[in-house]
């Protein structure tokens, strides 16, 4: 019997669900199988662990940056951490990570980065208690594991936190399209532990929407971020380096776009001091296109500006090269990152060109250009 061309299509588009169903599963590829050994312990929901992990990450960079006749360059170690994470008890979550000083150990261990306990008993709310991210300003909000730069911009270190953790207790959810997100932390003198509590508490009011469907986008939000803080010198005091600056309230109102390759993330930013701390206002504009599943281009434009003379820091490489502070900033950055694992194994490079005026000129002013190579691993 002969059998028609169309009916034979009409069969094959039949047993389409039945020939994806018998085809093997992917083999899970050599990244995947090392990676996998991270994983201590896994549970059903009758145990008394659902999951425990070992995690940690190592960055370092190479280097160079010139202001003037000023010039440094080298290897430096930016994050070595190590610790544990885990589920138990099905709604109980726990993370436990330690940063350690391995380029100069001594001493070896530098401080607590996370040591909190986690409650969530639906996937809509969590309440989280124990030192943790505060999740102020977009680059604030985003851990250094997903940094898609060398350095999270000025804006982060001089109107946001300087530690990315602190101990407080928070509590988060979602309702539908809206999210939200509230703490109360201590501030005070920062130590390698849980700090001295010694000057009141750092409040935060976030709150959000996904702008997606109405937008046509794959992904979209707008996100406003508000803290209030006590007024306290020691605020702005501790090792190894302080909690926050002295800000009496910051705002932030963020937001990140994503369509096909594209991805624009914005902040606009605005403190207001109290004591010696001057009162800052910033923008950070930040175009990502992803070339293909594994190298991405980044560009980012910030701008800082200080009330005061001397009201601007700089970050980590910069202040190499440039002594004192300004009050006027402006950094173009042109990077390169190439994935080989995702976030979790990846490569970056970073060139930038900065600009810091200085009003009192005394030792502040900056013109110049830097280039960092990045290695990231985490698991």
């Amino acid at each position: 019997m002969r059998i028609s061309p169309s009916l034979r299509a009409f069969a094959a588009i039949l047993l389409l669900p039945l020939a994806a169903q018998a085809a093997p599963a992917a083999e899970p590829s050599a990244f995947d199988k090392l990676w996998s050994h991270s994983l201590l312990l896994s549970g059903t929901k009758d145990d008394f662990f659902q999951e425990l992990r070992f995690i940690g990450r190592e960055q370092f960079d190479w280097y160079s940056f010139g202001n003037g006749t000023d010039e440094r360059s080298g290897w430096g170690n930016r994050r070595s951490r190590l610790g544990l994470k885990g589920q138990f008890l099905q709604n109980w979550y726990f993370s436990t990570e330690f940063d350690f000083n391995v380029g100069a150990p001594h001493p070896l261990f530098n401080k607590i980065t996370d040591a909190y306990l986690k409650w969530s008993p639906d996937a809509t709310q969590a309440w989280t208690m124990g030192r943790q991210g505060v999740r102020f300003t977009l680059d604030g909000s985003t851990s250094s594991l997903v940094l898609p730069t060398i350095d999270r911009s000025l804006i982060s270190y001089n109107i946001g936190l300087i530690e990315e953790s602190i101990p407080g207790i928070s509590f988060e959810g979602d309702r539908g399209k809206w999210f939200y997100r509230a703490g109360v932390f201590t501030s005070g003198t920062a130590d390698p532990y849980f700090g001295k509590f010694n000057a009141g508490l750092l409040g935060l009011v976030s709150t959000g929407w996904h702008f997606d469907e109405q937008w046509g986008l794959e992904k979209a939000f707008v996100r406003m971020d508000y803290l209030l803080l006590g007024d306290d010198p020691q605020n702005s005091t501790g090792t190894p380096q302080m909690f926050c600056r002295n800000n009496q309230q910051a705002v932030s109102l963020n937001g990140q776009f994503t369509q096909g390759p594209w991805t624009l993330n914005v902040d606009l930013c605005a403190s207001q001091g109290q004591g010696t701390q001057s009162d800052l206002h910033g923008l950070e504009f930040e175009p990502i296109y992803n070339l293909s599943a594994d190298w991405q281009l980044v560009f980012r434009y910030t701008y800082l500006a200080s009330k005061l003379d001397n009201g601007v820091f700089t970050t980590r490489y910069e202040s190499w090269v440039t002594a004192g502070h300004g009050d006027h900033y402006q950094e173009y950055y042109l990077g390169l990152n190439r994935y080989f694992y995702g976030h979790k194994l990846k490569w970056m490079l970073g060139l930038e060109h900065a600009r810091m005026y200085d009003r009192a000129s005394d030792g502040g002013s900056y013109n110049g250009w830097g280039f960092t190579s990045g290695f990231r691993v985490s698991w």
